[in-house]
């Protein structure tokens, strides 16, 4: 991290180039997201930032176990943090033991709760130490004692509030509790549930690591429900902004939450380099636009919601598209104008298909020339009482198709007569 100002920060970071050469960027703020399909070599681009820099990056593997002690080992400051960090101070100049050689660098479970929770159990006494010191001096010379300093156990707890605002957390001895308001109901942090204990190591973790350094969380998604993730990856970035923390993850919602953050797609890896492309600006929502560049069929936006009629009609009668429902017709329209302006997604095709509602012909050819297409019948669902859907239904319930279909005709011709020249 520099300065770029008196309060504003700029944090370094690399990613390889088409040559596998590390190349450095910059980003305003402290977090970049890096997302891509499954298989796309996320986790192993974050292994490679790791090894251009043992010393400035801390990785959290996707693989992590979530299990610890009940009274949990003490230990020295040092020797938590270097178990933390390197896997043992043996190994400060062989960080890759930490992870094991080989094959497994991204795959080795990492099992490090009871040391990161020795850390920071081992920073609180340090942090105490050092008031009850600074305080001794003040007394020796006269002076005003300093303030009650916030230590990590404070800030873990400020984290927890903000993540389960109804239930507390707190250390006693070598060990850790929940509990309720009322604390009639304190039980061992080791019967938390699994997003609870997944939300401890990972607080636990961030406040441990050394300053200034790189933080490569893998997966932030894991164990954790959706409506968490927000709360407490923006308070752990508030809680560390001397860190920068890079994020590697599928999760598409995930990554539309970081709306200022640098968000580098990975397109492809062929098990040696990495094809990436960061965000590019494009009037589609960040959303959409992070969903859309995963994709690799020809996309068609459609009016409906995900559950409408809309979506599912199309998707059964386009089946190598990707479907994208964009609620009006509007939408529809402004969404297939705004993919044609965004030059990184022209390697794949982008139409639509719009109600035929009260359009004039001018309007419905123009929009064509769009790549925009309309229906015959004024909405979708009227393609229910097409001559041909209503054969297939009758033949399916054994009635006769033409007597059928005859009395449907009408029907709405009766319930419509009022409207026939305005819907004709």
């Amino acid at each position: 991290m520099r300065q770029l100002s008196e309060d504003k920060p700029i944090f370094e970071y690399w990613l390889p180039n088409a040559d596998n050469i590390k190349t450095r960027h910059e980003a305003q703020v402290n977090s970049v997201v890096i997302i891509g399909a499954n298989g796309s070599g996320k986790s192993k681009l974050g292994a490679w930032i790791e090894q251009q820099d043992f010393e400035k990056v801390h990785r959290i593997s996707a693989q992590r176990d979530i299990n610890f002690s009940e009274r949990v080992p003490l230990k020295s400051f040092t020797e938590a943090e270097d178990n933390v960090f390197y896997g043992g101070s043996q190994y400060k100049e062989y960080k890759q033991v930490r992870w094991g050689w080989g094959e497994s660098y991204t795959t080795k479970l990492l099992d490090d709760f009871d040391d990161v929770l020795a850390a920071l159990i081992a920073q609180v006494n340090l942090e105490n130490q050092r008031f009850i010191d600074e305080c001794k001096h003040a007394e020796s010379i006269s002076a005003e004692r300093p303030p009650l300093p916030k230590t990590a156990l404070d800030k873990l707890k400020e984290i927890w509030d903000e993540v389960f605002p109804q239930r507390k957390i707190e250390q006693e001895d070598a060990a850790f509790y929940a509990y309720s308001q009322s604390k009639t109901d304190r039980y061992s942090a080791t019967q938390m549930s699994d997003g609870e204990r997944s939300v401890l190591y990972l607080a636990a973790q961030v406040l441990c690591v050394p300053n200034d350094k790189i933080i490569i969380m893998d997966e932030p998604e894991v164990h954790l429900h959706p409506s968490l993730m927000a709360r407490l990856w923006t308070s752990l970035e508030q809680s560390r902004p001397d860190c920068l923390f890079i994020y590697i993850t599928h999760d598409v919602n995930f990554a539309s939450t970081h709306r200022s953050s640098d968000i580098i797609w990975v397109k492809n890896f062929d098990g040696t380099k990495w094809e990436l492309e960061k965000l590019p600006d494009s009037d589609l929502p960040k959303e959409l636009l992070i969903e859309l560049l995963g994709n690799r069929k020809e996309v068609l936006f459609v009016e409906g919601t995900e559950g409408s009629y809309d979506k599912r009609i199309y998707s059964a009668l386009f089946p190598d598209c990707y479907v994208v429902p964009s609620g009006g017709c509007e939408q529809v329209i402004n969404n297939v104008k705004a993919y044609n302006r965004t030059p990184s997604l022209h390697a794949i095709k982008a139409r639509g298909i719009i109600d035929r509602d009260f359009k004039t012909e001018e309007q419905l050819n123009t929009l064509k020339e769009k790549g925009i297409f309309h229906l015959k019948v004024a909405e979708v669902e009227n393609l229910f009482l097409t001559k041909e859907a209503v054969q297939i239904l009758s033949q399916r319930f054994g009635t006769d198709a033409d007597k059928t279909f005859s009395s449907i005709k009408t029907y709405v011709s009766e319930r419509f007569s009022k409207q026939s020249k305005k819907q004709t």
